[in-house]
């Protein structure tokens, strides 16, 4: 096989992969794996989404290698909350990238890649949360409860963000409905008000003591970064005012990538002068310990990957029963068209009996169930019929020819 197909209008793919406002730039369902590797390369309407999140991941290791250099990431526990914060930024990006990259592979692939991608917001919420509260907490709240409970909260949040947003995936249908973005942004929101507390403590008491701190001006652009993302990924701005203008590139879901990118962007900015300007400030702290960092961190990827794992199952009972149901639907016209193809004389009665028997509907439609829900097309399976019906007709032509033939002869 060569690369992967053309790309398709809406109405060739299900519901399922609909954008608003999007009509073009679609991937057909059921390439090989490799197919959707290859239209990296290929104009599609998901393709800025993979790239963009990928030069981020680009980014995020190559500060990271930079960082290497200059802080034991390994041997000192004090850099141990940097590190665990570089993972989960890797795991964001990675996550992201997988999942619009194969999620055009079938619908069941679609569910679990976002699913995934979930996982990874969640994740990276948790690592944001020792991120700033290791290196961005005002000496205030040292040993304080907030403190002392910013790594448990920070996973527990971390986790049901990853649910909260599975739930809006799996429980309802295009078209979505408002109440679906509230399960996505009011989690998210909730774990990001915990996370940017002490950058906000920080600037409160800057606006109030004119304690200007270097790191205030890259708080500051994430926090609007992060602001301007939850903009666009909740107003589908610009495509809605210029639907199908933008199917390809300038999408909201696009812009939405390019304002987290740039988050973590300005993020790191913000962290790397925290702990250069601030270190004697964090050798205070109590040490950090490999359960309230890298367990933490390992406890979070475990708990997301058993919602991701459950979740998956609900999608694909939710599917088994929705192609169920359609095929019953469709058993029934069947049996309607042959009934009436039989009495229009294209077969015989006893073959439209054989064909719309309750036994070759079951197959036809188990044939059917397992094809789709591992990827294959449909039309794979049952392009051919079970009866040839050009034969049929030959054959009752020269019976009919034959019959003619005889009573001409007795006729005679």
């Amino acid at each position: 096989m060569g690369g992967p197909l053309p790309v398709v209008h809406k109405d060739q793919v299900p519901v399922l992969f609909h954008e608003p406002h999007v009509f073009t730039g679609f991937r057909p369902l059921h390439q090989p794996w490799k197919n959707y590797v290859l239209s990296l390369f290929q104009w599609h309407n998901e393709v800025m989404n993979v790239w963009t999140h990928f030069l981020a991941l680009v980014v995020v290791l190559f500060r990271a290698a930079l960082w290497s250099f200059e802080f034991d990431l390994v041997w000192d526990p004090y850099m141990w909350p940097l590190a665990v914060g570089i993972a989960t930024m890797v795991v964001l990006y990675t996550c992201s990238c997988c999942a619009h990259c194969f999620s055009n592979r079938s619908e069941l692939t679609h569910y679990t890649c976002f699913m995934c991608d979930y996982a990874g917001i969640g994740l990276y919420g948790f690592g944001s949360t020792i991120l700033h509260y290791w290196y961005c907490l005002h000496e205030d709240f040292l040993g304080s409860l907030s403190h002392q409970l910013a790594t448990p909260v920070g996973a527990l949040l971390g986790v049901l963000t990853c649910v909260c947003c599975s739930i809006s995936k799996t429980k309802y249908k295009r078209p979505y409905p408002f109440v679906r973005r509230v399960w996505q942004m009011s989690s998210v929101l909730a774990i990001y008000l915990w996370l940017i507390f002490p950058i906000w403590y920080k600037i409160w008491l800057y606006v109030h003591d004119g304690e200007w701190e270097s790191s205030f001006r890259y708080h500051i652009q994430q926090m609007s970064w992060f602001t301007l993302g939850g903009f666009f990924f909740g107003s589908d701005i610009p495509q809605r005012f210029f639907p199908g203008k933008f199917d390809l590139v300038g999408h909201s879901h696009q812009l939405f990538h390019v304002c987290i990118f740039m988050t973590t962007f300005e993020q790191m900015n913000a962290i790397y002068l925290e702990m250069t300007d601030g270190i004697h400030l964090v050798r205070r702290m109590e040490a950090p310990t490999y359960l309230n960092t890298w367990g933490a961190f390992w406890f979070v990827v475990l708990a997301n990957a058993v919602v991701v794992y459950h979740y998956h199952g609900s999608a694909r009972e939710s599917l088994e029963a929705e192609f169920k149901k359609k095929q019953d639907g469709d058993g029934i016209r069947k049996c309607t068209c042959e009934a009436a193809a039989a009495v229009n004389g294209e077969f015989s009665p006893e073959e439209a009996k054989c064909k719309s028997s309750p036994e070759s509907l079951v197959k036809e439609k188990e044939v059917s169930s397992k094809s789709v829900l591992n990827g294959i097309s449909c039309k794979e399976n049952l392009r051919k019929p079970s009866i040839d019906r050009r034969s049929i007709a030959n054959a009752e032509g020269l019976k009919r020819n034959h019959q003619n033939g005889k009573d001409y002869s007795n006729s005679s």
